[in-house]
């Protein structure tokens, strides 16, 4: 009877036309990780608990797959509504390790979202959708030059806008290398970037020794965002 019970809950949950929804997700970066949070709804008006609900997104640039979110599981007993936010996070050092161009480049990405529960506990169901969407560049038109030397600081001038739909928020640091790859000095400064603004900063950062040339590095809460030449060939 099991099985023909929770098709007449089913049927029940459907009558309503308008049982579940999911909402726009929102993103957030903090400490080199961005963090998901999506808000839902459902009216259980079936006979039924709805157990272990759950959203699992995996996010791919072409067929590669470069991130997977699952949020933590809910349960709604029967006849009650819930709603609520789902989260979950990703490492931005992985999610960059399968394409650290999503930094410093816009894109279309494609995502599969799958909703999952069960119904009396028992009986497990799944819904699928697949879009696309557009990712922002969280360090787009970004740009590092030197600016001067006083002696015993080397000065550069950084430039970044945020065109992600999730603000910056976490240490960006600078470091200088000299011609044999040798780092000679170093700054980290704490940036707060809104979503569509604009982050411009001087590095004075002292060195060790000073050099008209070398390289600078860029990073962001240690992910290495650019590498550069700087100075006389």
């Amino acid at each position: 009877m099991l099985p023909v019970t929770v098709a007449l809950s089913l049927l029940k949950l459907l009558e309503g036309g308008n049982i579940a929804g999911i909402g726009e997700p929102s993103l957030t970066l903090s400490d080199g990780n961005l963090f998901m949070s999506i808000p839902f709804r459902i009216n259980n008006t079936g006979f039924y608990d709805i157990s272990e609900v759950c959203i699992n997104i995996e996010i791919y640039n072409g067929a590669e797959k470069i991130a997977e979110f699952s949020t933590q599981r809910v349960n709604i007993p029967a006849g009650e509504m819930a709603a609520s936010n789902l989260s979950a996070s990703v490492s931005l050092e992985d999610l960059l390790s399968k394409d650290g161009k999503l930094l410093t480049n816009d894109t279309e990405l494609n995502a599969s979202v799958a909703f999952h529960f069960r119904v009396a506990h028992v009986i497990a169901f799944k819904i699928a959708k697949n879009f696309t969407f557009h990712w922002g560049a969280p360090f787009s038109n970004l740009t590092i030059q030197h600016v001067s030397c006083n002696g015993t600081h080397q000065v550069f001038s950084v430039s970044i806008f945020n065109n992600a739909l999730f603000p910056i928020s976490g240490p960006l640091r600078l470091e200088i290398l000299n011609p044999s790859n040798i780092t000679v000095g170093s700054m980290e400064q704490q940036i707060d970037v809104p979503s569509k603004g604009l982050y411009q900063g001087l590095f004075e950062v002292p060195v060790s020794e000073l050099t008209n040339s070398g390289t600078v590095r860029l990073y962001f809460a240690d992910i290495l965002i650019r590498e550069e030449r700087w100075g006389s060939p």
